[in-house]
């Protein structure tokens, strides 16, 4: 098999995995465990070190917009925040996305040091978006204006 034929093949199983996490919580995805099964046979074989490597090499992704249904990176506006945020479901656990909150520089009572990562469940999704969820978890927590209010 080859990386084109292995992406193409993860562009169809990927998210019919997510959906299942997403609406099957807990039980066994298949769409997930046959993209998993290709990337350890075919890992080394594609001059990759590692299966994780291939997995992530192959995943489809997007960048502009915030999305569960592949690999995303988009900014959020949070004003006066602009964050950039990273959304990777199955990335390190099978039964959650990996979200990655990045800010040039500390965000008050969310990150002194501008970065905040966390593990989402899967099922979390099932009535949001990873913009919503970000903007109810994490900028619930930010302040409303850089600005002093005076009155």
């Amino acid at each position: 098999m080859t990386l084109d034929e292995l992406r193409s093949q993860a562009a169809e199983l990927f998210p019919i995995a997510v959906d299942h996490a997403i609406n099957k919580s807990g039980e066994s995805n298949a769409a997930l465990d046959k993209l998993n099964a290709m990337c350890w046979v075919h890992f080394g074989s594609l001059g990759f070190d590692c299966m994780a490597d291939c997995f992530d090499a192959v995943v489809p992704k997007c960048k502009g917009e915030l999305t569960i249904k592949c690999w995303s990176e988009a900014e959020i506006k949070a004003l006066p925040w602009t964050l950039k945020v990273r959304c990777r479901p199955f990335h390190h656990a099978e039964h959650f996305a990996h979200l990655e909150v990045y800010h040039d520089g500390p965000l008050p009572n969310v990150t002194e040091t501008g970065y905040r990562a966390m593990f989402v469940p899967m099922a979390a999704f099932a009535d949001r978006t990873p913009d919503d969820f970000i903007r109810k978890e994490v900028c619930k927590d930010l302040p409303k204006s850089s600005q002093m209010t005076l009155f």
